[in-house]
């Protein structure tokens, strides 16, 4: 995992028990509906499943409170396949590239786990989101409609998203094949 000590360095490490709550929290001010600490503990129990929390270095800090939890990334792997469940960076720390290294370590991780390519879903009136995930190496492949309901009973549609991970991280395939 990436992990730098100095001012204003992001390290990304996997999500442990004792950052669930962190992790609940940063959803929370990333989400209209954010998941629970239970919530994620589930996600994170199922087969597959991991989490990064990305931490921010504040030398104003001392000790463990240095490391400012700013981003997390939820992901399962299903075999070949693998999907980001959620992505978020805290309303303070964006356009930082935070969330470019969560999403380059994920899809690092889900590859390594033996995926080969990663799905996910994203609104389709989030276009900043869009942005990242094209210039990571996924394409458009399919448009789920009313995918999201949001509190107030609306629903939006979503794009569903994929990338090929031996593309994008730039790793040949093992014997050469797909």
């Amino acid at each position: 995992m990436l992990a730098l000590n100095r001012p204003g360095q992001v390290s990304i490490k996997t999500v442990g028990p004792f950052d669930l709550g962190r992790v609940a929290r940063l959803h929370r001010s990333c989400f209209a509906e954010g998941w629970s600490r239970s919530d994620l503990a589930h996600l994170l129990a199922t087969p597959g499943g991991f989490g990064l929390v990305a931490r921010l270095f504040d030398r104003k800090l001392a000790g463990i409170d240095a490391m400012r939890g700013v981003g997390f990334a939820i992901c399962r792997v299903m075999g070949t396949e693998s999907e980001l469940l959620s992505i978020g960076v805290s309303p303070a720390y964006r356009r930082r590239g935070i969330a470019c290294s969560l999403l380059r370590v994920a899809m690092e991780r889900c590859l390594l786990a033996g995926a080969r390519a990663m799905f996910l879903e994203v609104a389709t009136d989030n276009i900043a989101a869009q942005k990242l995930y094209e210039a990571h190496g996924f394409r458009r492949v399919g448009l789920r409609p009313d995918y999201y309901q949001h509190a107030d009973g609306s629903r939006s549609n979503a794009y569903t998203m994929r990338c090929d991970l031996y593309v994008a991280c730039g790793t040949a395939p093992v014997g050469g094949t797909r």
